[in-house]
């Protein structure tokens, strides 16, 4: 903030600095943390009815895998329906599974000739029916009692939108989060959310084929007044698996441009979109020391030169792709 405030306001907030550095962070006390959940503990969702939607594209026996976990909940989900996409125009479903073997609760399947995720979750989310919806993605695994977990969560939280804690194997314990929290982003592949809180939303399809999807439906959601928290518990394995043989990773147009946009356009989008001008240079300086770090150029001043163009490239792609 002192940085900040020196850079791009002109003020040289000494005092507020030397007042920080004796800042004491406030603890809320055991008892009192007790007292405000306990106002809630006889909290019940009454209905337990649940739909999943997943967009697939090229990933046959990983989503099999995912309709084997969903197929053995302790608490069933009602509908899962699958948005399963190939570009090419002459393709057809190659999800024989769907209709030759049997599922304990109904699919909806649809076919389309787009690749996409945000198309295929806006289309998706057209299809939700019950109480809640589980947002998946098709190479996850989950424990036979996830939605039975994932439910008692949501009635001691009081909370309408959660994103449970999703990693790939081997991922280091120590890095892991402990501890439930309200958090600014949201999990497109892992959360749970009430129907009725996304109806109105939609996937923004410019965020197509980049970054940034996920908080800006998350932001959606906040500025319609829900909070979001992260749960560590129940855990969602994440298997990231190798792209299906006909997914292809598209080019982008700055690709192919001398100076790369630092961040990712999209990225930066998501930024104009919701962040104050304040926000903004700040997330600015906060980026250079970050990239400042790890790239070659050692001179400061040379660097922060390129760093400025890399900014500048994004935030005109970002307007570009806003258009």
């Amino acid at each position: 903030m002192f940085l900040n405030l020196l850079i791009y306001e002109k003020e040289l907030a000494i005092f507020p600095f030397i007042s920080s550095l004796f800042f004491k962070k406030r603890i809320l006390k055991e008892t009192t943390l007790h007292k405000i959940e306990s106002q809630y503990k006889n909290n019940k969702i009454i209905e337990k009815t649940i739909d999943v939607i997943i967009p697939t594209i090229g990933r046959k026996e990983c989503l099999y895998d995912v309709l084997k976990d969903l197929s053995n909940q302790t608490l069933l989900p009602q509908k899962v329906i699958i948005v399963e996409q190939n570009p090419d125009l002459n393709s057809v479903s190659e999800l024989d599974y769907i209709s030759d073997e049997n599922w304990p609760f109904q699919i909806k399947h649809k076919f389309i000739n787009q690749a996409g995720a945000c198309n295929a979750r806006n289309l998706a989310l057209t299809e939700v029916e019950h109480e809640w919806v589980f947002m998946a993605d098709d190479d996850i695994r989950i424990s036979n009692d996830f939605l039975d977990q994932a439910f008692k969560v949501l009635e001691k939280r009081i909370c309408e939108q959660i994103t449970f804690a999703c990693f790939e194997p081997n991922y280091p314990q120590n890095k892991k989060e402990k501890e439930i929290f309200q958090w600014e982003t949201f999990g497109s592949g892992c959360s749970i959310v009430r129907t009725k809180n996304v109806k109105s939303l939609f996937y923004n399809k410019s965020f197509e084929f980049g970054f940034g999807e996920d908080s800006d439906f998350g932001m959606q959601l906040r500025n319609l007044g829900h909070d979001i928290l992260y749960s560590p518990k129940p855990e969602i394995l994440h298997l990231k698996s190798p792209i299906g043989g006909f997914r292809t990773k598209p080019i982008l147009v700055w690709q192919k441009e001398v100076i790369q946009p630092k961040p990712s356009p999209t990225v930066m989008l998501y930024k104009i979109l919701h962040l104050t001008k304040q926000q903004i240079k700040g997330y600015k300086t906060v980026l250079f020391f970050k990239y400042y770090r790890v790239q070659t150029i050692k001179n400061p001043i040379k660097y922060f030169l390129k760093f400025n163009k890399q900014w500048d490239s994004s935030i005109f792609w970002a307007n570009q792709i806003k258009k």
